[in-house]
C-alpha cells in the first residue's frame, strides 16, 4: 500500500510539472511556429 501511495505522489508531481510547462508554452506567448512564419515572411 505504501508503494502505491508513493507512486501516486510521483505521478501527481510529474503531471503538475507537465501542466505548468504546457501553460507556459501555450498561454503566455505565441507559438514558435508563428514566430518562424513571421521571420520567413520578412526574408522575402
Amino acid at each position: 500500500m505504501v508503494v502505491l501511495k508513493r507512486l501516486k505522489k510521483a505521478i501527481d508531481g510529474y503531471l503538475e510539472k507537465l501542466a505548468q510547462k504546457n501553460e507556459q508554452t501555450f498561454t503566455n506567448g505565441p507559438l514558435d511556429c508563428c514566430q518562424l512564419n513571421r521571420e520567413n515572411k520578412n526574408k522575402k
